[in-house]
Protein backbone atom coordinates (compact mmCIF):
# COMPACT_ATOMS: atom_id res chain seq x y z
CA UNK A 1 0.00 0.00 0.00
CA UNK A 2 -0.57 2.38 -1.73
CA UNK A 3 1.31 0.97 -4.72
CA UNK A 4 -1.66 -0.98 -6.12
CA UNK A 5 -3.04 2.28 -7.48
CA UNK A 6 0.25 4.19 -7.89
CA UNK A 7 1.57 1.59 -10.35
CA UNK A 8 -1.29 2.25 -12.77
CA UNK A 9 0.75 5.05 -14.36
CA UNK A 10 3.85 2.86 -14.79
CA UNK A 11 2.52 -0.08 -16.80
CA UNK A 12 1.94 0.02 -20.55
CA UNK A 13 -1.60 -1.33 -20.37
CA UNK A 14 -4.12 -2.98 -18.07
CA UNK A 15 -6.15 -6.13 -18.50
CA UNK A 16 -9.92 -5.69 -18.32
CA UNK A 17 -10.21 -6.75 -14.66
CA UNK A 18 -7.49 -4.36 -13.47
CA UNK A 19 -8.97 -1.56 -15.57
CA UNK A 20 -12.38 -1.99 -13.97
CA UNK A 21 -10.95 -2.42 -10.48
CA UNK A 22 -8.63 0.56 -10.81
CA UNK A 23 -5.78 -1.32 -9.13
CA UNK A 24 -2.91 -3.67 -9.96
CA UNK A 25 -1.15 -6.28 -7.84
CA UNK A 26 0.52 -8.35 -10.57
CA UNK A 27 2.70 -7.19 -13.48
CA UNK A 28 3.79 -9.43 -16.34
CA UNK A 29 5.88 -8.77 -19.42
CA UNK A 30 3.89 -9.56 -22.55
CA UNK A 31 6.12 -9.08 -25.58
CA UNK A 32 7.74 -5.70 -24.99
CA UNK A 33 4.92 -4.39 -22.82
CA UNK A 34 4.35 -4.42 -19.07
CA UNK A 35 0.75 -5.44 -18.42
CA UNK A 36 -1.00 -4.83 -15.11
CA UNK A 37 -3.41 -7.36 -13.65
CA UNK A 38 -5.45 -7.58 -10.47
CA UNK A 39 -5.98 -10.93 -8.79
CA UNK A 40 -7.40 -9.45 -5.58
CA UNK A 41 -11.07 -9.54 -6.56
CA UNK A 42 -11.08 -13.12 -7.85
CA UNK A 43 -8.73 -14.23 -5.05
CA UNK A 44 -11.07 -12.79 -2.43
CA UNK A 45 -14.10 -14.35 -4.12
CA UNK A 46 -12.47 -17.80 -4.13
CA UNK A 47 -11.47 -17.41 -0.49
CA UNK A 48 -15.00 -16.45 0.51
CA UNK A 49 -16.51 -19.36 -1.37
CA UNK A 50 -14.02 -21.82 0.13
CA UNK A 51 -15.64 -21.14 3.50
CA UNK A 52 -19.07 -22.00 2.12
CA UNK A 53 -20.38 -18.45 1.75
CA UNK A 54 -22.04 -17.77 -1.59
CA UNK A 55 -21.92 -14.00 -2.32
CA UNK A 56 -25.07 -13.67 -4.38
CA UNK A 57 -27.94 -11.32 -3.47
CA UNK A 58 -26.34 -10.54 -0.11
CA UNK A 59 -25.82 -7.41 1.96
CA UNK A 60 -22.10 -6.69 2.06
CA UNK A 61 -20.34 -4.02 4.09
CA UNK A 62 -16.83 -2.96 3.02
CA UNK A 63 -14.54 -0.89 5.25
CA UNK A 64 -11.78 0.83 3.29
CA UNK A 65 -11.39 2.28 -0.21
CA UNK A 66 -7.85 1.34 -1.28
CA UNK A 67 -6.73 -0.85 -4.16
CA UNK A 68 -7.81 -4.16 -2.63
CA UNK A 69 -11.17 -2.72 -1.60
CA UNK A 70 -11.78 -1.43 -5.12
CA UNK A 71 -11.02 -4.84 -6.64
CA UNK A 72 -13.23 -6.68 -4.16
CA UNK A 73 -16.14 -4.25 -4.51
CA UNK A 74 -15.88 -4.59 -8.28
CA UNK A 75 -16.06 -8.38 -8.03
CA UNK A 76 -18.87 -8.54 -5.48
CA UNK A 77 -21.03 -5.81 -7.03
CA UNK A 78 -21.48 -7.79 -10.25
CA UNK A 79 -23.24 -10.58 -8.37
CA UNK A 80 -26.42 -8.71 -7.45
CA UNK A 81 -25.15 -7.91 -3.98
CA UNK A 82 -25.97 -4.74 -2.09
CA UNK A 83 -22.58 -3.21 -1.21
CA UNK A 84 -21.99 -0.35 1.21
CA UNK A 85 -18.53 1.24 1.49
CA UNK A 86 -17.39 2.99 4.67
CA UNK A 87 -14.11 4.90 4.72
CA UNK A 88 -12.53 7.56 6.91
CA UNK A 89 -12.06 9.71 3.78
CA UNK A 90 -15.53 9.73 2.20
CA UNK A 91 -14.28 11.20 -1.09
CA UNK A 92 -12.22 8.03 -1.67
CA UNK A 93 -15.23 5.84 -0.95
CA UNK A 94 -17.22 8.00 -3.36
CA UNK A 95 -14.65 7.43 -6.11
CA UNK A 96 -14.88 3.68 -5.65
CA UNK A 97 -18.68 3.73 -5.72
CA UNK A 98 -18.89 6.05 -8.71
CA UNK A 99 -16.39 3.97 -10.70
CA UNK A 100 -18.95 1.14 -10.78
CA UNK A 101 -21.21 2.64 -13.39
CA UNK A 102 -24.47 0.73 -13.69
CA UNK A 103 -24.30 -0.88 -10.24
CA UNK A 104 -26.94 1.07 -8.36
CA UNK A 105 -26.73 -1.12 -5.27
CA UNK A 106 -23.34 0.32 -4.28
CA UNK A 107 -23.43 3.13 -1.71
CA UNK A 108 -20.90 4.88 0.51
CA UNK A 109 -20.58 6.86 3.73
CA UNK A 110 -17.85 8.23 5.96
CA UNK A 111 -16.63 5.69 8.53
CA UNK A 112 -17.77 6.84 11.96
CA UNK A 113 -19.11 5.10 15.02
CA UNK A 114 -22.65 6.06 14.04
CA UNK A 115 -22.37 4.94 10.40
CA UNK A 116 -20.77 1.60 11.32
CA UNK A 117 -23.32 0.81 14.03
CA UNK A 118 -26.14 1.71 11.64
CA UNK A 119 -24.71 -0.53 8.89
CA UNK A 120 -24.28 -3.69 10.97
CA UNK A 121 -27.92 -4.89 11.14
CA UNK A 122 -28.74 -7.08 8.14
CA UNK A 123 -25.13 -7.41 6.98
CA UNK A 124 -24.26 -10.89 5.69
CA UNK A 125 -20.56 -10.22 5.12
CA UNK A 126 -18.25 -7.54 6.48
CA UNK A 127 -15.07 -7.10 4.43
CA UNK A 128 -12.42 -5.07 6.24
CA UNK A 129 -9.92 -3.94 3.60
CA UNK A 130 -7.89 -1.66 5.87
CA UNK A 131 -4.50 -2.36 7.50
CA UNK A 132 -6.26 -2.58 10.89
CA UNK A 133 -8.11 -5.69 11.97
CA UNK A 134 -11.81 -5.32 12.74
CA UNK A 135 -11.35 -5.67 16.51
CA UNK A 136 -8.94 -2.71 16.43
CA UNK A 137 -11.34 -0.55 14.42
CA UNK A 138 -14.18 -1.34 16.81
CA UNK A 139 -11.97 -0.40 19.76
CA UNK A 140 -10.91 2.90 18.18
CA UNK A 141 -14.55 3.82 17.48
CA UNK A 142 -15.74 2.76 20.92
CA UNK A 143 -18.02 0.01 19.60
CA UNK A 144 -18.56 -3.18 21.60
CA UNK A 145 -17.65 -6.34 19.68
CA UNK A 146 -20.96 -7.83 20.80
CA UNK A 147 -22.62 -5.60 18.18
CA UNK A 148 -21.26 -7.94 15.51
CA UNK A 149 -23.58 -10.77 16.61
CA UNK A 150 -25.93 -9.63 13.84
CA UNK A 151 -23.31 -10.29 11.12
CA UNK A 152 -22.85 -13.71 9.48
CA UNK A 153 -19.22 -13.47 8.33
CA UNK A 154 -16.24 -11.13 8.83
CA UNK A 155 -13.36 -11.07 6.35
CA UNK A 156 -10.26 -9.13 7.48
CA UNK A 157 -7.70 -8.57 4.72
CA UNK A 158 -4.84 -7.67 7.09
CA UNK A 159 -2.76 -10.85 7.40
CA UNK A 160 0.08 -9.69 9.63
CA UNK A 161 -1.33 -11.84 12.42
CA UNK A 162 -4.18 -14.20 13.20
CA UNK A 163 -7.49 -12.39 13.56
CA UNK A 164 -8.86 -11.85 17.03
CA UNK A 165 -12.01 -13.98 17.51
CA UNK A 166 -15.23 -12.04 17.05
CA UNK A 167 -18.76 -12.98 18.25
CA UNK A 168 -20.36 -13.45 14.83
CA UNK A 169 -22.91 -15.97 13.61
CA UNK A 170 -20.98 -18.13 11.14
CA UNK A 171 -17.27 -17.37 11.33
CA UNK A 172 -14.26 -15.40 10.16
CA UNK A 173 -12.69 -15.74 6.74
CA UNK A 174 -8.90 -15.73 6.97
CA UNK A 175 -6.94 -13.29 4.80
CA UNK A 176 -4.34 -16.04 4.41
CA UNK A 177 -6.82 -17.97 2.26
CA UNK A 178 -7.08 -14.94 -0.02
CA UNK A 179 -3.28 -14.58 -0.01
CA UNK A 180 -2.83 -18.09 -1.38
CA UNK A 181 -5.74 -17.82 -3.82
CA UNK A 182 -4.55 -14.56 -5.39
CA UNK A 183 -0.94 -15.77 -5.40
CA UNK A 184 -2.01 -18.87 -7.36
CA UNK A 185 -3.74 -16.62 -9.90
CA UNK A 186 -0.57 -14.51 -10.22
CA UNK A 187 1.48 -17.69 -10.71
CA UNK A 188 -0.76 -18.65 -13.63
CA UNK A 189 -0.38 -15.20 -15.20
CA UNK A 190 3.41 -15.31 -14.96
CA UNK A 191 4.02 -18.93 -16.02
CA UNK A 192 0.96 -19.70 -18.15
CA UNK A 193 0.16 -22.98 -16.43
CA UNK A 194 -2.01 -24.15 -13.50
CA UNK A 195 -0.62 -23.26 -10.10
CA UNK A 196 0.25 -26.05 -7.62
CA UNK A 197 -2.36 -24.67 -5.25
CA UNK A 198 -2.32 -27.52 -2.73
CA UNK A 199 1.48 -27.33 -2.48
CA UNK A 200 1.40 -23.53 -2.11
CA UNK A 201 -1.20 -23.75 0.63
CA UNK A 202 0.57 -26.53 2.51
CA UNK A 203 3.87 -24.63 2.31
CA UNK A 204 2.26 -21.64 4.00
CA UNK A 205 0.61 -23.73 6.71
CA UNK A 206 3.95 -25.46 7.35
CA UNK A 207 5.64 -22.07 7.65
CA UNK A 208 3.00 -20.84 10.11
CA UNK A 209 2.87 -24.09 12.03
CA UNK A 210 -0.92 -24.23 11.79
CA UNK A 211 -3.84 -24.10 9.40
CA UNK A 212 -6.11 -21.08 9.43
CA UNK A 213 -9.35 -22.98 8.85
Amino acid sequence: MPHKTGILELVDRLDDVAKKAGSVNTVARVGQSLVGYSTDGEGALRAIKSYGFEPEDKNILVIGAGGAARAIVQSLSTRHNSVKILNRSPHRAKRVAESLIGHRRVSYRKLTRKSLEASIPGTNLLVNATPLQTAKILSELGIQSQNLRQIDWVFDLAYDGFSEPLPIRSGQISPLEMLVQQAALSFEIWLGKPAPFALMRSSLTDHLGRDWK
